[in-house]
């Protein structure tokens, strides 16, 4: 479960994908002899399509009888997980969970560590099958000891939380720190709050602010968010720092991350003056009147005297009486001060629990909201998401807060805590968003977007954006933006998406700096302008982070596109987004060590960068991988492990993979040699206006190797070809005709009876 606590942002699909260009191989002419017969067939020879992939591609398509479950059918381990991935996204076959449980399980089973994982995450989330810890927890334990830091992350969130196995912190740091050595930021985070919270580890805020600087520095959001909140608060003897919390605050927003957006909303700048306050002494007070007395302080202001004169004090009797209303109506303020260890009082989570339940009780909605938070934390309290739906609801329904309504609604659409039913989360959100509340309004589009818990509606979708939008809810800004350019529950209009995509932008949404940079780079919506492109993916990857933007800016100085073309440039922006594990990043790092563009010649580095894309399901590197392999460059020669990529870029419907397939299946090369497997092939790639693929499979028509002699189809694909301005296929085809004919005539002289 990759997740950082209580989500108060539903996340969305919404993205502008635009499909790169294919490469191409060489097309070989059908010659005839001397008397016009026609030769057999001469084949594609596979060559070397590399070619620099700029814009992401919209997706996996799958083809032929459905070869990736042929594979996982036979037992291959990762179509098995591959397929199960198709299955729970719903790509290119119909959203399937409990299919996607079940070919995760067979992989998992076979030991492939991102199946037991994913496999894991089902379970713990209770997707496609019925939620059970324990099962979760032993899959991601069966990952995490093979080394993957994203299950050692998850396992320790169990262990730390007690769910499907016993509580135990120095377990949970274990992991946490296994994690951590593999810099996975969402290890440092946790590793980070153990520390902070003092859970079965020494109290050490610095030790926790090193870690949550760590993943800032690995470009985390909530990593950033931490250091923010950190030097907001102030800790051990480090007074709070308005202009580092605001900088932090401002990098997760940037990122997306909706409760550092909300501390930037509310946070205030320090007065240059503070205000006086009064030091008032009580006789042998207890600790709950200490910290009462401090309250007071800060309620009780010092009026200013003239310079000679002494403050003024309040009487005695006054702050008795404060110090009693004090007690009876502001037990919040008391648990704040506990929390946060402020104010002199040391950080206690279970006395402040103990002031959050008494003011709760009595109807305080922020102390109802704050314990839901607490509960789901887990922060001096035993982890319980069931009270913490139960005080969502308190806060939600007796006080009508917007914050605990939203919350509660995202509690019943993933089943925390409460039975998952959208049609409640759908009521909450509602409620939430009718009173004014953004994220409810942008959570409530994306529902109608979806038809999750409501009819699907695009026009409301579109409505709900609109709201969240004009309050200024980047999200909701992006999402809606994204409506204008398709059209969709509103009219086509890309002015309207551009002013959208652009407000988004400039408060630092990512996705909306990407697609502002798709939309200027590729000219979609009648407004080409590589110059305002390579700004937006600048902003984006520079300033951000952004693996996707970094590797768009590689793109813009590999070809000089907006900014001039420089090749160091590009290779730098590659490298910093392939090491994020960006897989066109990868990809294009590849070539550029083949073709040694910024960066010496280096084959090796280039099958080391190729295969790492292929193996992420990468269409175009695994066709490019399978291509080295065939002709031993970067690595030894192997036409079994060609054969390997190419029907694994071929089956996600990459039409250079198919016509090199088909040719090694004409030949035998690297696999036993079967026409029929080529004929397939051949038809995916002509299917796809690939005019080489239809010349070829015309011939094998007309020459019927390995299949019936069908001149009719022979006509039909060279003709296809001769369409797209092919000159060979319109040779061969009048040729074809011309012998039809003239053997039609011999038959028809060779009948008896017949003039």
């Amino acid at each position: 479960m990759d997740r950082a606590g209580l989500k108060t942002v539903m996340g969305f699909e919404h993205r502008i994908l635009v499909q790169a260009g294919l490469a191409s191989t060489h097309q070989n002419l059908m010659p005839t002899d001397c008397n016009g017969r026609l030769k057999k067939m001469m084949l594609l020879t596979v060559a070397c399509g590399f070619f620099l992939m700029g814009l992401f591609f919209a997706g996996p398509v799958w083809s032929g009888p459905s070869a990736l479950e042929v594979k996982a059918q036979g037992g291959d381990a990762k179509a098995q997980t591959d397929l199960g991935q198709a299955y729970e996204r719903g790509r290119k076959v119909k959203k399937d969970l409990k299919k996607a449980a079940y070919w995760y399980e067979k992989a998992a089973g076979q030991g492939d560590a991102d199946a037991q994982r994913l496999l894991g995450v089902l379970y713990e989330m209770g997707r496609g099958v019925k939620k059970d810890y324990l099962k979760a927890a032993q899959w991601y334990e069966a990952a995490a000891n093979q080394g993957q830091a994203r299950s050692q992350v998850n396992l320790g969130y169990l262990y730390e939380n007690g769910l499907g196995v016993p509580q135990d912190y120095a377990k949970a740091k274990e992991w946490y720190e296994k994690a951590v050595q593999q810099k996975y930021a969402r290890g440092e985070v946790s590793l980070g709050l153990l520390y902070e919270q003092g859970l079965g580890v020494e109290t050490n805020t610095a030790k926790a602010l090193a870690y949550y600087m760590s993943a800032a520095e690995h470009d985390y959001s909530r990593g950033m968010f931490n250091v923010g909140r950190l030097y907001e608060e102030g800790f051990e003897g480090v007074a709070s720092d308005y202009s580092k919390a605001k900088f932090w605050y401002e990098k997760s927003a940037g990122q997306g991350y909706d409760p550092a957006r909300k501390k930037l909303a509310t946070l205030k700048k320090p007065t240059s003056r503070p205000q006086k306050v009064a030091i008032v002494k009580v006789i042998e007070p207890t600790n709950e009147k200490k910290l009462a007395t401090k309250v007071i302080e800060r309620a009780v202001p010092v009026q200013e005297a003239a310079p000679d004169s002494e403050p003024s004090i309040p009487e005695a009797d006054q702050v008795d009486n404060a110090i009693a209303q004090h007690m009876e109506k502001s037990a919040f303020d008391m648990a704040e001060m506990y929390f946060k260890g402020a104010d002199g009082a040391p950080r206690d989570y279970e006395k402040a629990v103990e002031w959050y339940l008494q003011a709760a009780e009595q109807g305080d909605r922020m102390a109802q909201s704050r314990l839901g938070l607490i509960y789901t934390e887990g922060l001096g309290v035993q982890r319980a998401l069931s009270r913490a739906a139960y005080w969502f609801k308190r806060s939600a329904a007796e006080s009508g807060s917007q914050e605990a309504q939203n919350d509660l609604a995202i509690m019943y659409i993933e089943g925390d805590g409460v039975e998952k039913n959208l049609v409640k989360a759908a009521d909450w959100v509602t409620k939430a968003a009718e009173q004014g509340n953004s994220t409810a309004m942008n959570n409530l589009g994306l529902m109608y977007a979806h038809g999750d818990g409501v009819a699907q509606d695009l026009q409301k979708a579109a409505y709900w954006y609109e709201k969240a939008a004009a309050l200024g809810e980047a999200n909701a800004q992006n999402n809606l933006a994204i409506m204008y350019s398709k059209g969709e529950g509103t009219a086509l209009d890309f002015e309207k998406a551009f002013d959208w995509f652009t407000q988004a932008a400039e408060q630092g949404h990512i996705d909306a700096q990407n697609n502002l940079g798709l939309i200027y780079s590729d000219g979609s919506a009648g407004k080409r302008d590589l110059e305002k492109a390579a700004f937006w993916y600048q902003r984006a990857a520079a300033e951000q982070g952004d693996a996707a933007a970094q590797n768009e800016l590689g793109v813009l100085y590999a070809q000089g596109m907006g900014v001039p073309q420089d090749f160091k440039k590009a290779f730098n922006w590659f490298l910093k987004a392939a090491e994020t594990g960006h897989d066109n990043a990868q990809n294009n790092l590849s070539i550029m060590f083949t073709k040694g563009d910024g960066v010496p010649q280096d084959l090796e580095k280039a099958a080391y960068w190729c295969k790492k894309s292929a193996e992420q399901g990468n269409i175009t590197a695994q066709n490019n991988l399978a291509i080295m392999y065939s002709n031993g460059e970067g690595m030894s020669k192997d036409l079994g492990k060609a054969v390997h990529w190419f029907q694994e870029a071929a089956a996600q419907g990459n039409v250079t993979a198919q016509k090199n397939l088909a040719i090694l299946f004409a030949e035998g090369r690297g696999v036993e040699k079967d026409v029929a497997q080529a004929v397939y092939w051949f038809e995916k790639a002509a299917e796809q206006d690939s005019v080489s693929a239809q010349n070829n499979l015309a011939i094998l028509y007309t020459n019927g190797d390995g299949v019936p002699q069908d001149f009719d189809k022979a006509i039909y694909w060279f003709e296809k070809a001769a369409a797209q301005g092919d000159e060979s296929a319109r040779m061969n085809l009048a040729q074809l005709k011309a012998f039809s004919a003239e053997r039609q005539g011999k038959e028809a002289e060779a009948k008896p009876g017949e003039k």
